[in-house]
């Protein structure tokens, strides 16, 4: 009876939490970021401004609300990867997240806004815990189920996201569209993983991804 009641609680925090996100992307779109208040956003949404703030610490979290379910995202590509590789695993989970924020309407519309906050330092405070998170939860997952250590794996996964992060901000502020924001930012997630690519000229030996060991002869 608890866990039934438990569940219908999270099924309503959930609905509220969709709700506030999908009103907050409306408000956003035909009005502005600058002109959209906290209490229009409960209001559209029917629900308190004490309710918004149980789900959102400030406007601003509203839009990096993805970030959280993104992780799952990331993780579930990093594990289903078949490739033995870390970088590729790491190149796999980045692509389902460059996809997946290109792709949906909403984040899509909201990628300037977003870049805007980021040009002038307003980031939320939550966003590099959240980032961190996701860093941390996809290094240990592809150094579980490759050769590579965590050691190795942390700085291909920080230079993923950065470069994917930095070449999505400088397409949004360029007013790139959905499909060349993508064609952006994988260029830059190909170009970060380069370095810990394996080498083709020493098969077998250390793949700057992994523990690999040389041939001893």
């Amino acid at each position: 009876m608890r866990e039934a009641h438990e569940n219908g609680h999270e099924a309503r925090r959930r609905r509220t939490r969709q709700a506030v996100l999908a009103s907050a992307s409306e408000l956003f779109h035909a009005q502005g970021y600058d002109a959209t208040t906290v209490a229009q956003i409960a209001r559209h949404a029917n629900v308190s401004e004490r309710t918004f703030y149980v789900h959102f610490p400030a406007k601003e979290d509203v839009l990096f609300a993805h970030v959280h379910d993104f992780t799952a995202l990331a993780l579930g590509a990093a594990h289903d990867s078949a490739s033995p590789h870390a970088a590729d695993r790491v190149q796999e989970a980045l692509r389902v997240l460059i996809d997946a924020s290109t792709t949906d309407e909403a984040l899509a519309r909201q990628a300037s806004i977003r870049a805007a906050l980021g040009a002038r330092g307003e980031f939320p405070r939550a966003l590099a815990t959240q980032l961190l998170a996701l860093a941390r939860a996809l290094t240990r997952e592809i150094s579980a189920r490759t050769d590579a250590g965590a050691a190795d794996v942390a700085p291909m996964v920080g230079a993923a996201l950065g470069a994917v992060e930095g070449a999505g901000i400088d397409a949004a502020l360029r007013g790139v569209d959905g499909e060349g924001r993508r064609t952006a930012m994988r260029g830059a997630l190909d170009a970060a993983l380069r370095g810990f690519r394996p080498s083709a000229a020493t098969p077998g030996g250390h793949d700057g991804g992994g523990r690999g060991t040389h041939p001893s002869g």
